[in-house]
Order: structure tokens, then sequence, then C-alpha cells
């Protein structure tokens, strides 16, 4: 039995409360189509006004015809709440069938059922609002928030731990995936996310995005930085290729934008044009690296793996002081891959041979766990 007949089984001609249902719906963040018939012509069942619900699973609860109509309905409901957009359905023996496409507006389909009568049934799609998350306190994250608002999205601005308090309106993005995985499903279904805090808490943002929300990620970021990103993932928390091929990078459409509020226009307009293809909670087709399965699976890809106790430290770091072999002040420690100076605590730690290292990102500290003496070796 197919999961379109199991829908139709657990399917019910009854809606005891229909505005309390749609407020229950509309709390639970769930998407449904609200079905109405508008006109008929006898012989049909169903009668102007009868409504009907349909779930995103196809669950049809209510009225709206025979069987031959009803399943018709479903169907066109399903592509409704695909494209957003209502539509008005005329259910017309032996008419000439209109394409299917989840945009279209009116839509003719011919009753292939030993049935006479004709009818006309809206179809009103009630979808949760779109959830924008917007990582990055950057001049573009500020951009790309405030037109986002502008068009309708609910924006969920994510800056570091430290920096969150100076804006009450965000959230810190140690509490992102708490905040995510509070969100009903069919909410976290419609998430979009640009993390645009320009190398900052890249590493750290995607990876939360990654695992709580089953979207791509969009990353701005030039393709050598993104390739660097996803080394540093697929190294420090086990992605596969698969999973990182969710990371959509440069994010934004070619429209040679350069001050923020234009890059900002062109990050909007690529999601405008993937939504508008369908393409939010499904990976697209093409090109084939943004192919993904819903969630990472957290399972190390690089054919020469950490060893485990090195990866169980990583994806669990315990809080430690660190102290470096070369502290250049009582405040601050050397990164042993980029030299760098490291002001303690550091937010990028390792341990090896019961010394503690600071890393100024999250990349050096990944090529150092790959290869500690290369970094330790005098000279």
């Amino acid at each position: 039995m197919s999961s379109h007949d199991l829908n139709a089984n657990r399917d019910t001609e009854f809606i005891p409360d229909l505005p309390e249902r749609l407020a229950t719906l509309a709390r639970d963040g769930s998407a449904v189509a609200v079905a109405t018939v508008i006109s008929r012509k006898a012989p049909v069942s169903a009668q102007v006004g009868d409504k009907a619900l349909i779930h995103a699973d196809g669950r049809m609860e209510g009225f709206v015809g025979g069987a031959c109509s009803r399943e018709i309905v479903r169907r066109q409901a399903l592509l409704a709440l695909q494209g957003g957009q209502a539509r008005l359905v005329r259910i017309v023996p032996g008419a000439a069938p209109d394409p299917e496409h989840a945009f279209a507006e009116r839509v003719t389909v011919p009753m292939n059922c030993a049935s006479e009568g004709e009818s006309e049934v809206f179809i009103e799609p009630l979808l949760p609002p779109r959830l924008l998350i917007v990582v990055g306190r950057t001049p573009v994250a500020r951009a790309i928030a405030a037109h986002a608002a502008l068009m309708g999205d609910r924006v969920w601005r994510v800056l570091d731990d430290d920096e969150a308090p100076g804006e009450p309106d965000a959230v810190s993005l140690g509490a992102l995936t708490a905040r995510l995985s509070a969100l009903p499903a069919a909410q976290r279904a419609r998430v979009r996310s640009v993390v645009a805090s320009q190398g900052h808490y890249d590493e750290t943002a995607i990876e939360a995005l990654l695992r709580a929300q089953p979207n791509p990620v969009g990353l701005l970021a030039s393709a050598r930085r993104a390739a660097t990103v996803r080394d540093t993932l697929r190294v420090l928390s086990g992605f596969s290729d698969a999973d990182l091929d969710r990371i959509r990078a440069p994010a934004g459409l070619h429209l040679g934008a350069r001050t923020p509020h234009e890059v900002a226009l062109s990050v909007l307009a690529q999601l405008v044009q993937l939504d508008r293809a369908g393409q939010v909670a499904t990976p697209p087709p093409v090109p084939a690296a943004e192919q993904a399965p819903a969630a990472p699976v957290p399972t190390p890809a690089d054919p020469s793996p950490m060893p485990s106790a090195l990866l169980a430290q990583v994806m669990d770091l315990p809080a430690l002081t660190v102290l470096n072999a070369e502290p250049t002040d009582a405040g601050s420690a050397v990164d042993p891959v980029c030299g760098m100076t490291v002001t303690l605590p550091a937010k990028h730690t390792a341990d090896h041979a019961g010394v503690t290292y600071a890393f100024c990102c999250p990349h050096c500290k990944a090529r150092f766990l790959k290869d500690p003496a290369r970094y330790l070796t005098p000279g």
C-alpha cells in the first residue's frame, strides 16, 4: 500500500470546528490548504460552501465531493502548498486537462469517473511564516536582515555569545540549536539561512544549522574561503561530503553587487528564485553538488580519519586552562599553526601530549589535529 493510500485511509469527512482547527494549526506552525466548493452543476455530491483541510502529508478533513473529486482536490492542494499560491480548480467531465505546475492560478481537470456533474473548488494554502536566519554582525548581515523584514520574513539575527547582549533582538550562537529544535517540524522545513560573519564564526554557525534544520545553508564567502570552511568542518565535525554539499557558496546571484545593500539584494533574490522553484525544503536536482540528505550524518569522511581519542575531544571539549609552550604574556598564547597571538581564554583549543594549545580559528585547529608533529617540530 502506498503512502498516498495510507493518507486516504486516515481521511475524515467531518471538521468539528473549522476556526478552532485553523487556529491550532497556525500555533503549531503546520502547513495546510483550505478547499472550498464555490460552484456546482448537478449531479455532484458536494454543495456550495463545503470545505476540506488538506495537510502537507496528504491527509484530508472535511468533504468536497466523491472519491474522484476528492483525489483531484487532494493533488491540487498539495501542488498549491508547494507553490504557496491559491488556485481555482475546475472539475469538468471530458475536459482537456491543463498542465500541472505548482504556481498555477486556474486549473481545469477532467472528471474521468462515471459522473456528469461539474464543480469548482477554490484552494487556499496557509503556510507558516518563513524564517530567515542571518548570522553575523557585519554590515552585509545587517542589510540582509533589514531587507528580509521588509519582505515579510521572520528574521533571527544570530551573533556570537559575547556580541548578543548588545543586540536586544539577537539570538546567541550558543542558543541557536535549542531555538531551532524547539520549532515545529513544519517550520524547520521552511527555514532559510545565510552565514555572513565573514570568517569570525562561520564554522560554528554552519555546524549548528546543518544539524538542526534540513535546508541548504548560504555562506557569504569566496570559493577559496568556502573550501576552507568545508575542510575544517569535515575534520572537526565529522560531516560527509554530501552533508557539506548543502553549503551554498558564494551565496547570492551574480549581480555585480558591491555595497552591503546590493549584496543583500543579490542574496535575497537568490532565495526568492529558489522559493519560486520549490527548492527551499529540498535541495535542487542541479547542480549535483547541491544534492544532500535531510540531515547530516556525523561520520568522518577523511580517508585518513583522526584517531578516535582526538575526534572525541574535538566533539566535546571540556573547559581547559591554556598553557602554550611559549606564551607571549599572561593573557595570550601563540597559535602553533599560523603564529598569530591568541587572547586567552581562547575559543578554539586542543590537547596534545598533555599540553593544551590555543588557535585563532577552527581551521588552524583542524590542521593541527591532522598532523600535530608538523607544527611542533622546530623549524
